[in-house]
């Protein structure tokens, strides 16, 4: 019996890089089976509307609490010390973001399809923005921090983006439900998630928590928010089947949305001369959102339908992000290119003398390149 012990372990993890692998595929496989399921079955839906509901909260709890197992608190005041790129991130968070989304969610023609948009846009990253970072070769630490921060941030700020959208578009927003709703998806799966990492952190010790069981703390995370958007899809089949360019819209406003920031952080980062590992912790951290938070946020406190934007999304943005990672040599020459022109020196720093033959001999204050 003992013998088998360490396959077990095996196979989930290697499930875990499987359905890692193949994310995008499971994704659109999730929402091609809900959609003709949702579509035919409408009926039990809507006399279901509560079990639905139900189910979509409990997935959404479920993809976010292994997040927040993982999410790195400790030494965190440490991080906080990188303020400019953190600055950088929460004006691409808190501003940008809020800004294009309120001006392209009025051209839906809904407005709770709408609103659904603006929220999808204003949640923090998700825990499969840490693993892009990762991926990309960016600052683990200032991602972390990133995460932390955003979210932190985020809970006053959905609140006040969603009033702010519903008071310029004359929609209704239920700031109570709303509340409660950031309460449930937000604040207790992180106390919860840090409440269970501490101790394993004492008990197990950090290589445990931080490496051992994130394969697993992934799966689970993945295969719930499969979940998730099958519950939402098959929720709002008869809309998508009915207003296909509305999908088609989400898709291409969220594209648009996601390279934008992600040409601007590039230019803004070279013009600040963050490193390449300090932007792409910047850069993911700034365009991969939630959506699991958005879409439990829309059923708990906003119209069903507005859950529409956060569980379309999700299509996309993972292809995004590996898009962007695929980039990574052209990138990286970018800030290559940056650091060798700060490394040449310039002709007020530099030493004009004479040696002893008389030949000029320049001398540079600036420290070699490597």
């Amino acid at each position: 019996m003992a013998s088998l012990e360490p396959h077990h372990p095996g196979r989930l993890q290697l499930a875990s890089e499987h359905v890692r692998k193949y994310l995008i595929v499971y994704t659109v496989l999730s929402i091609a089976l809900a959609l003709p399921i949702g579509y035919y079955s409408s009926g039990f839906t809507a006399t279901n509307k509560d079990l639905f509901s139900n189910l979509v909260i409990l997935f959404a709890i479920l993809t976010i609490y292994p997040s927040m197992i993982q999410l790195k608190t400790e030494g965190l005041a440490h991080s906080l010390k990188s303020w400019r790129p953190m600055l950088v991130s929460l004006v691409y968070v808190f501003v940008l973001s809020p800004i294009i989304a309120f001006g392209l969610a009025p051209t839906f023609g809904n407005g709770q399809i709408g609103i659904g948009f603006v929220t999808a846009n204003i949640v923090p990253a998700s825990s499969a923005s840490l693993g892009y970072v990762l991926i990309a070769g960016g600052s683990i630490e200032l991602a972390t921090a990133l995460a932390v921060l955003s979210f932190v941030i985020a809970i006053p700020a959905i609140p006040f983006f969603l009033s702010l959208y519903g008071s310029q578009a004359s929609t209704t927003v239920p700031i109570t439900p709303v509340l409660i709703s950031v309460l449930y998806i937000l604040v207790l799966p992180f106390i919860a998630g840090q409440l269970t990492r501490y101790p394993l952190l004492r008990k197990k010790g950090p290589p445990f928590v931080n490496r051992s069981i994130r394969p697993y703390l992934s799966l689970a995370t993945m295969l719930s928010m499969f979940a998730l958007i099958f519950v939402l899809v098959d929720k709002e089949a008869p809309v998508m089947v009915a207003k296909p360019q509305t999908v088609g819209y989400i898709i291409g406003y969220q594209t648009a949305i996601i390279v934008g920031i992600l040409i601007v952080s590039i230019l803004v980062s070279r013009a600040m001369h963050l490193s390449y590992e300090d932007h792409q912790a910047v850069a993911f951290i700034s365009v991969t959102k939630n959506q699991s938070v958005a879409a439990a946020i829309a059923t708990m406190a906003l119209n069903p339908v507005s859950a529409i934007a956060p569980a379309i999304i999700p299509m996309i943005q993972p292809v995004l992000a590996i898009i962007y990672i695929n980039l990574e040599k052209p990138v990286r020459k970018l800030f290559a290119l940056q650091d060798d022109r700060a490394a040449i020196p310039s002709p007020t720093e530099r030493e004009v003398t004479a040696p002893a033959n008389g030949s000029k001999q320049e001398k540079s204050s600036s420290p070699p390149s490597t």
